[in-house]
């Protein structure tokens, strides 16, 4: 329900972008890696690059989810919910400053589906059974918001409609990943620079066409 469904997400690519089955959409292409970061796809495939970017994306919720079950114990409901937000809020918007090669088997597990719904099977039944009715009104909604990504989806739209940005998010965290098994491998680093052009370049034409449709 939650959080990272990587074995089971498929990659579907076209020329200007690559989407996944679970609608996380990046700008890069299985070209623009190549062309832009040598060598990288001879040690890993591009599959397996878009998923580990994915865990981190859908790190946002799964890690907001346990912090609440943890937070609802300790204090009240209306300020554990807050911080929650708060917590998603910025993680979402400042993960790609944080990604880490060693760290993102960590999350896969935080992400997994079976690990999300025993905790939160767990944690909501004993705010039921404690009378905490507050926490556990708030601890079904994050469930679903959580479940079917819409603060995510919610976040997206904001950032889409920044002046200025440098890239769309998911790229964001694609493009720091890319970084770090560059300096990992001993591959050029800097030339993840170019894969940042070509991706502005995507949204100014992806952008352009939106609006001449409408």
């Amino acid at each position: 329900m939650f959080g990272n469904k990587s074995h089971k997400i498929n990659i579907l690519e076209s020329p200007v972008s690559t989407i996944s089955s679970a609608g996380h959409w990046f700008f890069a292409t299985r070209k623009s890696i190549e062309e832009y970061v040598p060598g990288i796809l001879e040690k890993y495939t591009f599959e397996s690059l878009i998923r580990k970017a994915i865990v981190w994306v859908d790190s946002a919720d799964s890690i907001s989810m346990l912090l609440f079950l943890i937070l609802a114990f300790l204090l009240p409901a209306w300020l554990a919910a807050g911080l929650t937000l708060l917590f998603h809020y910025l993680w979402y918007f400042q993960k790609s400053a944080f990604v880490n090669i060693s760290l993102t088997p960590v999350l896969s597990i935080i992400n997994n589906e079976f690990i999300q719904v025993l905790a939160a099977g767990v944690a909501l039944s004993f705010l039921g059974i404690n009378g905490m009715y507050l926490a556990l009104t708030f601890g079904i909604i994050f469930f679903f918001l959580f479940k079917l990504g819409l603060l995510r989806r919610f976040w997206d739209k904001i950032d889409q409609k920044r002046e200025g940005k440098q890239l769309p998010l998911n790229d964001r965290v694609l493009k720091m990943l890319l970084i770090r098994y560059s300096i990992y491998e001993d591959i050029a680093p800097s030339e993840v620079q170019k894969l940042e052009e070509h991706v502005q370049k995507a949204v100014i034409d992806f952008n352009s066409r939106k609006k001449k449709k409408k």
